[in-house]
């Protein structure tokens, strides 16, 4: 049987998700990100291609294959606004569409896959943050569905630790009703009443001036960059100053994908890796992320200074006991920064699950004789 699900489904299904939803698709990817470091899956997934055309409309092509199917989605990325319209217009939105099909080839379903690109991008964030012991103090930069899904998770799993979130977007009325409509979404959240939500009109080409930002990024416990940003969105010094050192969190950038953009400071990723700051740099992909981001690939990071989340899963699950304990210690109360790119076998893995989800609730259309 072949499923369709529209756009419309895939928000109904995600509208009823509970923590016990989001913690069965967490399973899922923890097994495919250990599958692709650890069962040689990363030889068998070819990597994206882009294809801009001349009015800046860039077509993303991403396949992927496991022992038990594969799948390709194609992603459609807007040509650039300028900043006037970025901050009155709609928002620009990724349209994708995402097809599975079994081992053989055969078509199993065909997915929209706008909204669950979101999910499954945030999903890989939180895999991490769920281990936190910390994370009164939330600040997240941008107030497109990346963040918004960010948000929700960190809600749906955490939301009785979380005190205060703030939002750091070029538009504040953009950012007001993200945080309406994250307050308004259902699935069991935690009502986020107790939350103090603050938002920062911020120039991403001048955050630095941006009153009050700096105290923000450095009190916060949990720093979430989800923009697809062409300039840092911080400077390192507010992170490598005894201040700024004084606490170890949690950041995850999920929104650069090209070696032109950056979100996290190159020169802060140096400072982990080259001074006595430390932490762990933990990403998807290592190759993808060495042919995709930018902060990387600038801060010249070396490969094994890199943990792949694959090969954390592997630790923690099937590796020396005493490694698993060490590691855990680092995740739970240590500096950790997580970059995604996004790779094609979370799709698959995950759009999987969600036809099995789909299945079970009785949503979508299925047609029969493919």
């Amino acid at each position: 049987m072949f499923t369709v699900l529209s756009d419309a489904a895939v928000k109904a299904l995600f509208d009823a998700f509970t923590a016990e939803d989001v913690s069965y698709m967490s399973a899922v990817l923890r097994e495919a990100f250990r599958a692709y470091s650890r069962d040689n899956e990363a030889e068998h997934q070819p990597h994206r291609a882009a294809v801009t055309r001349p009015n800046g409309q860039t077509s993303l092509f991403m396949p992927a294959t496991t022992p038990n199917g594969l799948s390709v989605k194609i992603v459609g990325v807007p040509p650039p606004r300028s900043a006037d319209a970025g901050a009155s217009g709609p928002p620009s939105a990724l349209r994708c569409v995402l097809t599975i099909c079994d081992a053989e080839g055969r078509g199993v379903g065909v997915i929209n896959a706008e909204a669950f690109t979101a999910f499954r991008t945030s999903l890989g964030s939180i895999l991490l943050y769920q281990r936190r012991r910390r994370t009164a103090r939330i600040v997240a930069f941008g107030a497109g569905k990346q963040a918004l899904w960010h948000l929700r998770l960190a809600l749906l799993l955490r939301g009785g630790d979380i005190e205060s979130i703030t939002v750091v977007n070029r538009s504040k009325r953009r950012a007001d009703d993200m945080i309406t409509q994250l307050k308004g979404m259902g699935g069991g959240s935690p009502d986020a009443d107790h939350v103090q939500f603050t938002v920062m009109e911020a120039d991403p080409e001048a955050t630095a001036e941006t009153p009050g930002l700096q105290d923000a990024v450095v009190g916060a416990d949990v720093i979430f960059c989800t923009t697809p940003s062409r300039v840092e969105l911080f400077p390192a010094e507010w992170l490598t100053s005894e201040e700024g050192r004084a606490k170890k969190r949690y950041i995850a950038a999920i929104g650069s994908y090209k070696l032109d953009m950056k979100e996290i400071p190159p020169a802060f990723l140096r400072a982990m890796t080259e001074t006595d700051l430390g932490g762990l740099l933990v990403v998807d992909s290592r190759e993808a992320c060495y042919l995709e981001a930018g902060e990387i690939v600038e801060a010249e990071v070396p490969a094994e200074r890199i943990m792949e989340i694959g090969q954390i899963v592997h630790a923690q699950e099937a590796g020396d006991q005493r490694v698993a304990e060490t590691l855990s210690q680092k995740l739970e109360d240590g500096l950790v920064v997580y970059k995604s790119v996004g790779v094609g076998i979370m799709d698959l893995a995950l759009g999987k699950a969600l036809l099995e989800l789909a299945g079970k609730h009785d949503v979508g259309v299925e047609v029969p004789d493919f």
